[in-house]
């Protein structure tokens, strides 16, 4: 599909987790865009600069969701902590080939922090649209719990399709949490199995997407059903 310059509205904002928001902008006649689940939008964050974010939203709707982690503090965070309902912002949109592959085999997501966003597009896709009756489990890993963000909507669709789970965990908890701790290369291991016949994806930051590669290689998943897409 053609890549398109659009000026959307802001008509949604909020903080979903420590520095990290939600921010949905829309299309003012209701006309519905269409992306792959997994695309990206590139954002004038500022004049001449230009950041990218993948869409956390499904295809087909008259607005698309985007969601920032805005603790860098450049000039794609001030934006994002800047901005405000009504506002306009100009993208270019859809962009990217780390997109979801339609098929029966199961499917594995592999993500930290805001490495997620792609995959609540994907995920949502195949369960709601697609209706696909594949197993989709979601890893996925934050560093600190005060930046867990959309645990309920994962919770939410695990109740509601019984062929997706996900498994959450903390890195650096503190004492007061009581969820999964430790990355999540130490939660899949005994899942997948020798030579499985899989699709996984993985999203996140470059020492992660390595790690999880070399594992998934040395269970011998073939290389072609790894996809991967560094987010930070």
């Amino acid at each position: 599909m053609a890549v398109q310059n659009l000026t959307l509205k802001v008509t949604d904002k909020q903080e979903i987790a420590h520095d990290t928001y939600l921010v949905r902008i829309a299309n003012v006649n209701d006309e519905p865009l269409d992306f792959q689940p997994g695309q990206f939008a590139t954002i004038l964050v500022a004049p001449n600069t230009r950041r990218s974010y993948s869409i956390a939203s499904v295809p087909g709707e008259a607005f698309i969701d985007l969601i920032a982690d805005t603790v860098a503090g450049g000039p794609g965070s001030q934006f994002f902590e800047n901005i405000k309902v009504e506002d306009e912002v100009q993208f270019l949109f859809p962009l990217g080939n780390f997109t979801y592959q339609s098929n029966s085999k199961p499917a594995y997501f592999f993500a930290t922090g805001t490495g997620l966003v792609p995959f609540l597009s994907m995920i949502k896709f195949a369960l709601e649209q697609e209706q696909s009756n594949r197993e989709i489990h979601l890893f996925i890993g934050f560093r600190h719990e005060e930046g867990v963000f959309y645990e309920s909507v994962l919770e939410e669709l695990a109740s509601k399709y019984e062929n997706f789970n996900y498994t959450l965990t903390v890195s650096q908890p503190s004492d007061a949490w009581q969820g999964n701790k430790g990355r999540i290369t130490e939660y899949y291991q005994d899942m997948i199995k020798e030579n499985a016949d899989i699709d996984c994806y993985i999203c996140g930051s470059r020492n992660m997407i390595e790690d999880v590669q070399t594992k998934l290689l040395a269970k011998n998943i073939a290389k072609e059903q790894i996809h991967f897409e560094q987010f930070y």
